[in-house]
């Protein structure tokens, strides 16, 4: 099975026993997630990588992985600025 360049042998798919359209989502997430585990990339980065939306969607799928979201001060940095972005944007002109 080839997938962007990546071969997956039908022998390889059928051990790991996955359908094998749903085997590159499979390999995205695990890949995402050692990523993840040995920090070499972020939280928001993983979410990019998966197309998961919210935080809350994130900590889900962490959890049902057996991984448990890291919450950093660069994570609270960004949600702070966030926060303060979108309270400019909807306060009240005067």
């Amino acid at each position: 099975m080839s997938w962007r360049g990546l071969h997956i042998p039908d022998i390889i798919g059928e051990r790991l026993g996955k359908d094998p359209k749903a085997l590159p989502r499979w390999l995205l997430e695990k890949a995402g997630l050692e990523a993840y585990r040995s920090r070499e990339i972020s939280a928001y980065e993983l979410r990019l990588l998966l197309g998961i939306k919210s935080r809350l969607e994130l900590d889900a799928f962490l959890k049902t992985h057996g991984v448990y979201f890291e919450y950093t001060e660069e994570d609270l940095a960004h949600d702070a600025e966030t926060s303060r972005q979108l309270k400019r944007k909807h306060a009240p002109s005067e």
